[in-house]
């Protein structure tokens, strides 16, 4: 006997669809995406001291160098595609992409080339820019070439950083959102504080 092991995502595009009576004749098994973990050489997962599966913790870097959790993002991004679609099919797994720099970081360089790239002409195209996330702040469509700078090469930070503060986590709080300014309180100099103890002396 022949077995062929495979995997596929149904939405992938070809020139034919995959024939009815063809797939009933094979055993098909539905996989969910879920968040990845790391795995030692020998391929078993590696555990922490509890037991628990080790999360591999992606990151996507902005020029900042803030960072937004890649698990979080997909969660997010994937609710949006699963609203707009109705469907599993258009959603990001965990290795859509993969990290480009060291420590396990997402540039945005490659984010934009892939995920923005994937979302804008694979996606939204086809079903519509009316999620948030594909308006700006005036709430017109943003086509993809705004999220590169007029030199065509370096990422628009502006652009990309309003298309993550549109995107919810799992408590409502946006993916990026502008650094709250801090006050720190004014240290007294020593002349006000010798002069505050002539004052007490007296």
């Amino acid at each position: 006997n022949l077995y062929i092991w495979a995997t596929m995502n149904t939405s992938d595009q070809s020139l034919f669809p995959m024939d009815s009576a063809f797939k009933r004749r094979w055993d098909w098994e539905y996989v969910p995406i879920t968040n990845a973990y790391k795995k030692n050489d020998e391929g078993e997962y590696e555990l922490d001291d509890k037991g628990n599966k080790i999360p591999l913790k992606w990151k996507i870097k902005l020029e900042d160098n803030r960072e937004i959790d890649w698990w979080t993002f997909l969660q997010s991004i994937n609710k949006v595609i699963a609203d707009l679609t109705t469907s599993e099919d258009k959603q990001l797994g965990y290795f859509f992409t993969k990290p480009d720099e060291k420590d396990d970081i997402i540039s945005a360089k490659r984010f934009v080339s892939k995920v923005i790239f994937y979302l804008w002409n694979d996606v939204f195209k086809d079903y519509g820019f009316e999620p948030d996330c594909c308006k700006d702040a005036n709430g017109k469509e943003v086509l993809y070439a705004k999220f590169y700078a007029d030199d065509g090469e370096t990422v628009n930070q502006d652009v990309l950083k309003h298309f993550f503060s549109q995107l919810k986590d799992d408590k409502e709080n946006p993916l990026w959102s502008e650094p709250k300014e801090t006050v720190q309180p004014q240290n007294e100099s020593p002349d006000d504080e010798a002069e505050m103890k002539t004052t007490d002396e007296h």
